[in-house]
């Protein structure tokens, strides 16, 4: 079911009344010192075999072309390479949809255009495999497809609007709830903002808005120094005691720093009964 879980929601289902699972900076896999840079111990093809789909793909914009960054540290991807491993996963599992968030990430080297030209540069090589409409769609108009979510500067229309991002916690646009909290002093802090977030979405029934919940964040050291595993570590224990009683109500996008085959389930499995 992991690979198809998705095949079991009726077309008429806005993909914003799914329980997705989620990674937050989902190309991150390397750092240059322990808990500053990784984020995720999977490679995508393995977050998408575990029912992952939703990523958060950052961009550096180098000759015009785009590698993956997390911040300064080079991940050793291309983007390219990123959307071949999705759109190989969609030829072969054409009931499943993918929300691709896209983000300029750094500083742009030795380019001659705008980031958003190189965007559609890319989207122009497969665009039949892309939806790039403003609205939030619904499943059966999104099978198969990688839905975009930008969040980059377009003049013209171009995939659901994010440009906008609030980090207070509770971030609310006409397309999007978000909560994306990141700098935090604490794992106990951010697990408080995440259950107020829960609540939030629990309890709105609108179809209009997307909601993204960001588990992710970090505590700087004294020295600055950023620490991943401070925040998700304990943020996921509480995750998985959480899911293992959770309702099957709505509450959206669920995107994760370390995501693990079992919590991917427990995420996905919010949107069944046991009948189902």
């Amino acid at each position: 079911m992991q690979s198809d879980w998705m095949a079991k929601i009726p077309d008429a289902t806005s993909l914003s009344s799914i329980n997705i699972p989620g990674t937050h900076n989902s190309g991150a896999t390397r750092e240059p010192l322990l808990g500053t840079a990784r984020c995720q111990s999977l490679t995508l093809q393995e977050q998408l075999g575990i029912g992952v789909r939703f990523f958060d793909i950052r961009c550096r914009h180098q000759n015009d072309n785009f590698a993956i960054y997390h911040g300064p540290i080079p991940q050793q991807l291309e983007f390219k390479t990123v959307i071949n491993t999705f759109k190989t996963f969609l030829q072969n599992h054409g009931n499943e949809t993918i929300i691709l968030s896209i983000k300029e990430e750094y500083q742009p080297l030795e380019t001659t255009r705008p980031f958003v030209a190189t965007v559609k540069q890319y989207l122009n090589q497969d665009l039949p495999i892309w939806y790039t409409g403003e609205a939030i769609p619904q499943l059966g108009k999104a099978r198969g497809k990688i839905v975009l979510l930008r969040r980059f500067s377009s003049e013209e229309p171009l995939g659901i609007p994010a440009t906008r991002w609030g980090h207070n916690g509770f971030y609310q646009s006409k397309n999007l709830f978000i909560q994306d909290k990141y700098l935090l002093p604490d794992a106990e802090t951010k697990w408080k903002i995440i259950s107020q977030a829960f609540s939030h979405s629990t309890k709105q029934n609108s179809k209009e808005q997307l909601h993204l919940h960001f588990t992710s964040g970090y505590t700087n050291n004294r020295l600055g120094i950023p620490n991943v595993l401070s925040i998700s570590q304990p943020t996921n224990l509480e995750l998985t005691q959480y899911l293992a009683k959770a309702t099957h109500q709505r509450h959206g996008c669920i995107i994760l720093d370390f995501i693990t085959a079992e919590l991917a389930e427990s995420i996905y499995r919010l949107n069944f009964t046991k009948d189902n």
